[in-house]
C-alpha cells in the first residue's frame, strides 16, 4: 500500500503514535523492577531497604491489582468509549510513577505498583483499539510497532539505570503518558464503538475520516452497522433479566472460543518470557555467567535485540500467515528453552562447560525469536479475535486471566530459580508453551488480512455477510 501520500494512513498513524507513546511508558513500567530491586535490596542502601520476599511481592502486586483494573476499565470502555480508556490508563501510569518519585517507605512502593497495575488492561485494550482503527492490511504491523515501543521503553529504563537513580527514572517516565494523552485528543471515537451504541451517523463520519469513502469501504461500513443493528434489535426483543442474559452471553460459543484462544495466547506470552525476562533478566544472567558486569551488558543487548526483533516482525507479520508464524516461532522457542535447561544442567551437575558464551547466546537468541514471532503474532490475534459485542466482557475476563498469570509469573519466577534453578525454570515454562501450542492448533482460525467482521463471522460460524434482508442500512 502507498502510505506516504495517503492521508488516511497518517490519520490512522495518529492513533498508532498515541498507542506507541503509551507503550513506551508501559515498557518503562514493566522494566522498573530491574532498576528498583538492586537498589532496595542492597545491604548498603541509604534509602528504602526490603527483603527479597518483599521485593518479589512488590513486583507481583502489580499483577494482582491488575484484576481490579480489568474489572473496571474494559466495561467502562464499552460504555464511554475507547478514548476514555486511553485517558484512564495514561493517568494511572503517571500517578504511579509520581508516587514512586516521592516514595519514602515500603508502603509507598506497594501503593505505586498497585496503582500502575490497574493500567495492565492496556496490554489488551491498546491492541483492540489499534485493531478497530487501522486498515486490515496495516493492523498486524501497527500492533507490532506498538510492541516495539514497549521494547524501546525497556531499553531506556535499563540504559538510564547506569546514570540515573530509580527516582529520576520515575519522573522521566511520566513524559510519554502526557504525550499520549495529547495525541489521543486528536482522533475521533472508534467507528466500531459508535456502531455498537447505535450512533450510526457518527460511526459513518468517523469511519470515513479514518478510511475514506470508497465502494469497498462503504460495503465494510455497511456490514459493521448491519451486524450491530441486528444485535441491538435482538437485545430490545429480549425481555429476560439482564443478569441472566449476561451469563447466557458468557456461555455463547463465539465468546467461549475467543476466550479460550486469548487465554492460551496469554499463557504462551507469559511462559515465553515476555514479562519475567524484562524484570528478572539481570538475575537470570548473573546466575548463568556469575559476573554482574557481563549480565548488565547482556541485558542491554537483550533490549536491543528485542527492539530489532519487533521491528523485523513488522515484515514477518505482513508476509506470513498468523498460524505459520505462531507455530514456527513457538516451536523454536521451546527448543531453545529446553536447550538452555539442558546446558545449565550439564554445567551445574557435571561441570561440563561447552563454551562460556553459549548459554547466554541461546537465551538472547530465544529473546529474539520470541519478540520477532511469538509476542507480536499473539498480540495481533488478541486484537482481532474478540467479537465486537464481547470486547468489553472479553477484555475483562481474559484480562483477569492475564493479570493472574502475570502476577504468578512475577512471584514464582524468583522462587523457581531459587528451588529448581535455571534448569527447572526454563523446563517448566517450555512445557507450558508446548501445551498452549497444542490447544491452539485445533481451535485457532487464520485472521491475516481479514476484516474484523469477517473474523467475527468465522468465530460465530457464519459463512455469509450480515446485511439485513440484503438491503443496505445506509444510502
Amino acid at each position: 500500500m502507498n502510505c506516504v501520500g495517503d492521508i488516511y494512513f497518517w490519520r490512522q498513524s495518529l492513533v498508532l503514535m498515541a498507542d506507541c507513546t503509551h507503550s513506551i511508558g508501559t515498557g518503562l513500567m514493566l522494566s522498573f523492577p530491574a532498576v528498583l530491586n538492586p537498589s532496595i535490596l542492597s545491604p548498603s542502601s541509604t534509602e528504602i531497604s526490603v527483603t527479597p520476599d518483599e521485593a518479589s511481592w512488590i513486583a507481583a502486586s502489580h499483577g494482582f491489582s491488575g484484576v481490579i483494573g480489568f474489572c473496571i476499565i474494559p466495561p467502562l470502555m464499552q460504555i464511554f468509549g475507547r478514548k476514555f480508556a486511553f485517558f484512564s490508563m495514561n493517568i494511572l501510569v503517571s500517578i504511579g510513577f509520581f508516587v514512586f518519585a516521592l516514595a519514602n517507605s515500603i508502603s509507598a512502593l506497594y501503593a505505586a505498583r498497585i496503582i500502575q497495575g490497574m493500567s495492565l488492561c492496556g496490554v489488551y485494550i491498546t491492541a483492540i483499539v489499534l485493531g478497530e482503527y487501522s486498515h486490515p492490511k496495516r493492523r498486524g504491523y501497527f500492533i507490532t510497532l506498538k510492541k516495539a515501543s514497549v521494547a524501546i521503553g525497556s531499553l531506556m529504563c535499563h540504559s538510564m539505570a547506569s546514570y540515573w537513580t530509580w527516582r529520576q527514572i520515575a519522573v522521566f517516565a511520566i513524559i510519554p503518558q502526557i504525550v499520549s494523552i495529547i495525541l489521543t485528543c486528536l482522533w475521533p471515537e472508534s467507528p466500531a464503538f459508535l456502531a455498537m451504541k447505535g450512533r450510526y451517523e457518527e460511526c459513518s463520519a468517523s469511519y470515513n475520516w479514518l478510511h475514506g469513502d470508497t465502494p469497498k469501504n462503504r460495503k465494510d461500513l455497511e456490514e459493521i452497522i448491519a451486524a450491530q443493528h441486528d444485535r441491538r434489535q435482538k437485545d430490545k426483543n429480549t425481555k429476560k433479566d439482564k443478569l441472566v442474559a449476561f451469563f447466557k452471553k458468557l456461555m455463547q460459543r463465539d465468546f467461549l472460543r475467543s476466550f479460550l484462544i486469548v487465554s492460551v495466547l496469554t499463557m504462551i506470552i507469559d511462559a515465553c518470557g515476555r514479562y519475567y525476562m524484562l524484570a528478572y533478566i539481570v538475575e537470570i544472567l548473573i546466575e548463568i555467567t556469575r559476573d554482574k558486569s557481563i549480565a548488565v551488558y547482556c541485558t542491554i543487548g537483550a533490549d536491543v535485540l528485542t527492539l530489532v526483533a519487533l521491528s523485523t516482525s513488522c515484515f514477518i507479520i505482513r508476509c506470513f500467515k498468523r498460524r505459520t508464524i505462531l507455530f514456527t516461532a513457538g516451536i523454536l522457542s521451546v527448543f531453545l528453552m529446553f536447550l538452555t535447561s539442558f546446558l545449565t544442567f550439564l554445567e551445574s551437575n557435571y561441570n561440563i562447560y561447552i563454551y562460556f558464551w553459549l548459554t547466554p547466546f541461546i537465551i538472547l537468541l530465544n529473546v529474539f525469536i520470541v519478540n520477532a514471532g511469538v509476542v507480536p503474532v499473539c498480540f495481533a490475534i488478541i486484537g482481532e479475535i474478540l467479537p465486537l459485542e464481547h470486547k468489553g466482557t472479553g477484555a475483562c475476563t481474559t484480562g483477569i486471566v492475564f493479570t493472574i498469570l502475570y502476577a504468578l509469573v512475577m512471584k514464582l519466577t524468583p522462587l523457581m530459580m531459587d528451588k529448581t534453578g535455571i534448569v527447572g525454570t526454563f523446563g517448566i515454562y517450555g512445557i507450558c508453551v508446548i501445551a498452549g501450542l497444542v490447544i491452539l492448533y485445533f481451535v485457532l482460525n487464520e485472521t491475516k488480512d481479514k476484516t474484523l467482521q469477517e473474523i467475527e463471522n468465522e468465530i460465530k460460524g457464519n459463512k455469509s455477510s450480515v446485511f439485513l434482508k440484503d438491503e443496505p442500512l445506509m444510502s
